[in-house]
């Protein structure tokens, strides 16, 4: 089983741009709960010249890195975040999944908003684990 912390597609982390883009995620989980498939929507935006599969590869990369750094959680419901948590023993699975990355005709499955470490880290002006770099 591949674990959260070690799952990569072609190490995203080492394209330009790709520490900001990952801040960027966690300030605007900071600022309101977001769609898990916004993060591969603003790698669209970041990232237009790199290929589609490099682009989702980014988004699960930075999620998976924001989860692992506990600075993130994945939720069920907007409107009930600490009752709708997704345990961590289950986020693999929700990451594979494909309508984890899409609006489906039912809506949004999964969405994504700070810890209270995602929480202080911002507080502080802080950066995720590599997120200085690129």
């Amino acid at each position: 089983m591949i674990k959260c912390q070690t799952s990569k597609v072609s190490d995203a982390s080492s394209f330009e741009g790709f520490g900001p883009y990952k801040q960027e995620l966690l300030l605007n989980a900071f600022a309101y709960v977001n769609g898990v498939y916004e993060a591969w929507w603003r790698a669209n935006a970041w990232f237009p010249e790199r290929p589609l599969s490099e682009r989702l590869a980014m988004a699960e990369q930075a999620i998976r890195e924001l989860l692992a750094e506990g600075l993130i959680v994945l939720i069920r419901d907007e409107d009930d975040p600490h009752g709708s948590e997704i345990p961590h023993s289950d986020t693999e699975e929700v990451l594979k999944r494909f309508d984890t990355w899409v609006v489906a005709y039912e809506g949004i499955k999964v969405h994504f908003t700070t810890t209270s470490a995602g929480d202080k880290l911002v507080n502080k002006g802080g950066t995720p684990e590599g997120a200085s770099a690129g």
